[in-house]
């Protein structure tokens, strides 16, 4: 039974529920997108905000990425709080130049005299055969820019949190909505808290090995988790939930307990999460077992279903890779 201090709701309903919280907060806030106001658009996150705010705080947009990044750049310079909803996190290469030569730069070149506290949300596609260009993760080249700060949810009430941080923070925030995170429902409280950045959380306890994950693949890392347990390996698995600014006392902690790491990646193997963890770790104390990286094959997404299937990490195989690497 729900209490009446919680409301059960999906990824989705979690975003809307934080949105409307801030926007009734903060009248600076606004939200525009691409076909947001649509029945079922962006998987149904952006439901009922227009109704509740007008179009003048909610309104459909052009595909225009450069221009619309820009839109916000020059809103937020003016004292708003904007928030730019991307279908896809890919189509954002198209405002490269506006994210990181202007958005993430400006403050520090106006002396941190002024702020871009733009959130731009954006999805990574998956299922049904999305293929190469709507399903890249590409998080790390935004992590890789001082002055953004990358999110990446996990949950419903982790997306809830994290996002009124991000509308509430003075830098651009990159918030990624893996499409595996929109599935199931959990108890969101009514008065949203926000989740600070650069704080890991425990999902799960252990003693042998350590599991760090990020949005989707911490799902999943838990479900590896139950599976070893079996064979008498002992997982704990830390949900990092942002990218930039990275939790690395955690990882090195963590990492100095257990003396065994997997990362599970949502990207590519390389120059992802796998190699930041490597590098924090490193620098502190060695592993007695050497890292392993859990992430999608090293090729574009396939368009068809059944490769697609094959390109994402498999329960049953990691599972086994997990008790050969560790046991």
């Amino acid at each position: 039974m729900v209490s009446p201090d919680t409301l059960r709701v999906d990824y989705a309903g979690a975003v809307v529920h934080a949105l409307k919280q801030e926007m009734e907060r903060d009248t600076r806030v606004f939200v525009y997108g691409e076909g947001i106001n649509d029945t079922g658009a962006y998987l149904n996150s952006t439901d009922g905000i227009a109704a509740r705010f007008g179009e003048a705080r909610c309104f459909d947009v052009p595909n225009c990425e450069d221009a619309l990044v820009g839109l916000g750049i020059g809103s937020a310079l003016m004292g708003y709080r904007p928030v730019f909803v991307s279908l896809r996190v890919d189509f954002l290469m198209l405002a490269m130049n506006q994210i990181i030569n202007h958005a993430a730069r400006w403050p520090a070149m106006t002396g941190y005299q002024a702020s871009v506290p733009l959130t731009i949300r954006a999805l990574i596609g998956r299922g049904w055969g999305q293929a190469a260009q709507h399903s890249g993760a590409l998080y790390s080249m935004f992590a890789n820019v001082p002055g953004l700060e990358v999110v990446l949810p996990s949950s419903p009430l982790e997306g809830a949190g994290l996002l009124l941080t991000a509308l509430r923070s003075n830098l651009t925030t990159i918030v990624i909505d893996d499409r595996g995170v929109f599935a199931g429902a959990e108890d969101v409280p009514a008065v949203v808290e926000p989740i600070p950045f650069g704080e890991a959380r425990v999902a799960r306890a252990g003693t042998d090995v350590t599991f760090f994950a990020i949005s989707s693949m911490v799902s999943f890392a838990l479900r590896v988790a139950d599976q070893v347990a079996a064979s008498g390996i002992s997982a704990e698995v830390i949900d990092l939930r942002t990218a930039r600014p990275l939790d690395e006392e955690t990882i090195r902690s963590c990492a100095a307990r257990t003396g065994r790491v997997a990362v599970f990646d949502i990207g590519w193997p390389g120059f992802g999460l796998s190699a930041e963890v490597a590098r924090v770790i490193s620098e502190a104390s060695p592993l007695q077992r050497r890292l392993l990286s859990v992430h999608r094959k090293d090729e574009q997404t396939p368009s068809s279903a059944f490769l697609e299937d094959a390109h994402y990490p498999r329960l049953d195989d990691v599972a086994q890779q997990v008790e050969a690497h560790f046991s």
